[in-house]
């Protein structure tokens, strides 16, 4: 029969696992190797010292072939992308000159994600084109004394760009850097040039349907594309200062993947946002949800005409009745704003034969029959309609608004309808 302590070490073996002894050794053996700088940054993250003296920062380069796949897309398409729908999605006319070839995709690790005076940029990374590669530069401060000379080498770099893509950068990245720079008293190059925030960009395309529009998310939903090896974006500030602490950059390896892959998922968004947009008809966007949301883009920018054929386009299918409902609203008002009255009532009468108990759709011809055609015994007849289908709820604003108007209609052809008061 085995004694206790064959059958401890037969069960340590078929578990893999340490006695205390060993379990010692091994962490005597780590921490010689963090002594000997075995688990320094340029152990772990390939790279170069840049500068001299005290004037250093570390500094890693990748180089991508544009046939490089981020998500199904070639980091090439984004050179394709048409300026006129970044600014359409950007709302921002500043992006009708956007140009993928000059632009700047830039992003932030920082100490805190609360932002404000306290908060530093560790790593920040820029990709862009040179020479027929994506090129993607991650600067990053190995102590706080590296912070000044890498913002003079970013300083340089900004320079380069016409413009920036950021995601939340609006709101995070760039005012966080222009807040570093004063303090260092260095000029901040990014001021004035335009900025094309993908956060808003991808909320008003699928945030209908994904709900969730944080990047990985999307990456997800939109990109169909799953990380390896990432590290959640709440533990990077303490992973940065863990290293400040033991240098051991091991874990850092992950925090440079995950920034890797915020700036390689920026070219991709902005290449399949342009793509969708091109498309014709139904073609753009997989789910009836994301097209009803260009439709919402659309509308937004008083680009009525395209309204107006999206949302027939959209139609042409079977949506959801909630989308259905908001569709035709928007094809109805598209059309008054292009003054197509034909097509206006068509959409009012179809939404009205869809969707008998919303009162919009009876209100809104009322209001037509009334002051445009000038046919008021129809405008009467869609007023008792109404009313009749949504009961006699005085409370409802909707079944008052149309009992108003019913009542004026009334007075009107009491006086043989001469007047349009």
């Amino acid at each position: 029969m085995p004694d206790t302590k064959d059958k401890l070490k037969e069960l340590l073996a078929r578990h893999d696992l340490m006695t205390g002894a060993e379990w010692g050794r091994k962490r005597a053996e780590l921490e010689e190797r963090r002594v000997r700088g075995d688990f320094e940054i340029d152990r772990i993250v390939p790279g170069e010292v840049v500068g001299d003296g005290e004037d250093r920062f570390y500094r890693v380069v990748t180089e991508f072939p544009p046939e490089t796949q981020q998500g199904g897309l070639a980091l090439g398409d984004v050179l394709e992308a048409i300026p006129e729908h970044v600014a359409l999605c950007a709302c921002d006319p500043d992006l009708d000159d956007f140009d993928p070839a000059t632009a700047l995709f830039l992003d932030v690790e920082t100490t805190g994600l609360a932002g404000g005076t306290g908060t530093v940029p560790f790593l920040v990374g820029a990709g862009f084109f040179d020479n027929g590669v994506f090129r993607l530069e991650q600067t990053f401060m190995r102590d706080f004394d590296e912070e000044e000379p890498m913002l003079r080498y970013l300083g340089a770099l900004f320079a380069r760009g016409t413009s920036i893509v950021t995601f939340n950068g609006k709101s995070f990245d760039v005012p966080l850097l222009r807040t570093r720079f004063i303090a260092h008293r260095l000029p901040f190059r990014l001021d004035g040039i335009p900025h094309f925030d993908l956060l808003h960009a991808v909320r008003r395309i699928w945030k209908l349907r994904v709900k969730d529009c944080s990047l990985g998310n999307i990456e997800r939903a939109v990109l169909g594309l799953e990380r390896r090896g990432d590290v959640p974006g709440a533990d990077i500030p303490l992973i940065w200062f863990d290293y400040l602490r033991t240098r051991d950059a091991r874990e850092l390896k992950r925090v440079f993947y995950h920034h890797r892959m915020d700036i390689l998922s920026l070219a991709a968004l902005t290449a399949r946002l342009s793509r969708g947009l091109a498309a014709p008809g139904r073609e753009g966007f997989d789910h009836d949800e994301d097209r009803l949301s260009v439709v919402r883009l659309h509308f937004r920018q008083r680009r009525y005409d395209n309204v107006i054929s999206r949302a027939e386009q959209l139609l042409c299918g079977e949506p959801d009745p909630v989308l259905r409902r908001e569709c035709l609203a928007m094809l109805a008002f598209a059309c008054k704003r292009r003054q197509d009255w034909e097509g206006m009532e068509s959409a009012w009468d179809r939404m009205a034969r869809e969707f008998p108990f919303d009162p919009l759709p009876r209100l809104e011809l009322a209001k037509h029959y009334e002051h445009r055609a000038r046919n008021l015994p129809e405008a009467r007849r869609v007023c008792e309609e109404a009313i009749a289908l949504l009961g006699a709820d005085e409370d409802d604003p909707a079944t008052h608004a149309i009992r108003q108007r019913l009542e004026r209609i009334r007075r009107k052809l009491a006086k043989g309808g001469e007047f349009d008061l």
